[in-house]
């Protein structure tokens, strides 16, 4: 009378350890390119006024220079930054004119040493992750088929959920397990709270910005069912709904062995 619990194989296990891991890594270096920024904004330095991603090639050789205390003068910054940046050489110089001393040197070395830690585990982590994902190429093919399920998403999805999806009964409780289907609490014409239950918060969060990345794709099926339910029940529950029809949509991809196409259709939604 207890309904069986969904207890993947170990190899599934070992991966869902791996993605979930690999979240938990990112969402670290984050916090410390986080505080990089803060301890750039303390010391005067007002560097993403000019670079949007201050971690990249031009703005690391940057960030770099400060630690070793270099000189920071436009021929200094012309030559390790690259492309559209040179134009913009004498705003990067101004925007590097602070009061940056060596307390401020010691915190900024120390935090990119850590990121640099950081992105080295996650390296390791995703080849690791990279060698699972080889037992399941056909699954693969199949989640890649899909608008806005890239590699990172694809792995998330089959760590969580299983290359088979036999477990679930339809695509309806998929969705429900993934904490993607919104209540229906009305009574005598008042309707109620219609927030989604807690679900598989890993497998929620990824279908969430696959949604996201969907809705991009002009008059595509996902962009314009945000459009309708945006315009009724405003842009995070349509959200949701795009990622109820993701989910919907996999698990018929998962079941029939058929990659996905824009005619493909989803009875359960």
């Amino acid at each position: 009378m207890i309904p069986a619990s969904f207890i993947p194989s170990e190899s599934v296990r070992e991966l869902r350890d791996l993605t979930r891991t690999r979240k938990h890594l990112v969402a670290d270096r984050n916090r410390k390119k986080n505080r990089v920024q803060k301890i750039l904004q303390t010391a005067g330095i007002k560097l993403t006024t000019c670079i949007a991603d201050i971690f990249g090639k031009s703005g690391r050789a940057l960030l770099d220079m400060l630690v070793n205390g270099e000189v920071l003068t436009p021929a200094t910054v012309e030559k390790v930054v690259f492309k559209s940046l040179k134009r913009k050489v004498p705003l990067i110089v101004e925007a590097l004119n602070g009061f940056f001393n060596e307390h401020h040197r010691f915190m900024l070395d120390q935090q990119l040493k850590l990121i640099d830690v950081d992105e080295d585990t996650i390296a390791q982590y995703e080849r690791r992750i990279d060698t699972y994902l080889e037992m399941y190429t056909a699954e693969v093919e199949l989640l890649r088929s899909f608008p806005g399920i890239q590699k990172n998403a694809t792995a998330i999805v089959l760590a969580e959920v299983g290359p088979d999806v036999v477990t679930f009964k339809d695509a309806s409780h998929l969705a429900s397990w993934a904490g993607l289907c919104p209540g229906n609490n009305e009574s005598a014409g008042k309707r109620k709270s219609r927030r989604i239950n807690h679900g598989n918060a890993y497998l929620k969060r990824i279908l969430c910005q696959a949604a996201w990345a969907t809705i991009r794709i002009k008059n595509s099926r996902f962009e314009k069912l945000y459009r309708r339910v945006k315009a009724r029940q405003g842009p995070k529950k349509a959200i949701v709904a795009v990622a109820h029809k993701l989910i919907c949509l996999i698990y018929q991809a998962l079941t029939t062995r058929q990659a996905y196409t824009e005619a493909a259709t989803c009875s359960s939604t």
